[in-house]
């Protein structure tokens, strides 16, 4: 049985930083099964510094706080005892991340139009 996801709730805790390293894993842009992807740690940190978006300014080691705290909020999984460390995608959790994006997604453009009214 899967858990149940208060979707609301846990995108509150979240940052658009935080959002924007979600669609990393969660978004490719390619159809399902391949959807999702995996990333070590220090190749996902080098490829955020070269994109030159609103990721890059992070350090390595903010970068590597914010997926802790995504992993320990049940967004991503991490793979034990590796070095760099392994974050991926949780099947379960796909449909639920998706939710969160779009609710991020309709706030960055209400920002991006002048808007500042946040979430209902």
């Amino acid at each position: 049985m899967e858990p149940t996801v208060n979707v609301a709730a846990l995108a509150d805790r979240l940052d658009r930083e935080d959002v924007l390293l979600l669609k990393e894993f969660y978004h490719t842009g390619l159809p399902y099964p391949d959807d999702t992807i995996s990333h070590v740690l220090c190749l996902l940190v080098d490829k955020v510094k070269r994109g030159g978006g609103p990721l890059s300014r992070l350090s390595y080691g903010a970068i590597r706080y914010r997926l802790e705290n995504l992993a320990a909020l049940g967004l991503l999984g991490k793979v034990p005892q590796t070095n760099s460390a392994v974050y991926y995608p949780l099947d379960f959790m796909v449909q639920h991340v998706k939710r969160i994006i779009l609710l991020f997604a309709a706030d960055f453009v209400a920002l991006r139009n002048g808007n500042e009214g946040g979430r209902p």
